[in-house]
This record gives C-alpha cells, structure tokens and sequence, in this order.
C-alpha cells in the first residue's frame, strides 16, 4: 500500500526506510495508518507510538492484529 499511495518503488519500502526519507511526512503517516485501519477493520488501541520507519508501520499493525485477533487479507498488496 505504501507503493500504490506514495508513488514509491517496492525496493525503497525496506523495513529499515525512514518514512520522511521517502517523503511521507507526520501527517501522511497518520492518514495512511487510518488507511489500513479502514482497509483491514483494525482498531489503533492503546497510547501512540512513533512511526518513523516502514518497520514501525508494520509492528503497529502487527500488535493491532494480535490485539484484536483479526486475519488480514492482503490480497496482491505490494
């Protein structure tokens, strides 16, 4: 999804990317995160934490996932 809606290459999405790096402002990532939790029926739970990474973003919606034990259907998602 990063790919699709920033316009990036599947080789820049690293787990290691720094998300500002790429472009993806703080405003960006919180309305991406609303994204996925459109996309998938999560829930964010719990305080805030910083997202500066592509790793980041997949270790919140890994806890989210664990959390709230829902299965993600990905589909073809880059």
């Amino acid at each position: 999804m990063l790919v699709e809606e920033f316009g990036l290459t599947p080789e820049q999405v690293q787990p290691d990317s720094r998300l500002d790096e790429l472009g993806v402002d703080s405003l960006a990532t919180v309305e991406f995160m609303f994204m996925l939790e459109d996309k998938f029926k999560l829930k964010m739970t719990g305080e805030p934490v910083p997202i500066k990474t592509v790793g980041d973003i997949a270790r919140e919606v890994d806890v989210m996932v664990a959390q709230q034990g829902v299965t993600l259907d990905i589909g073809n998602q880059p």
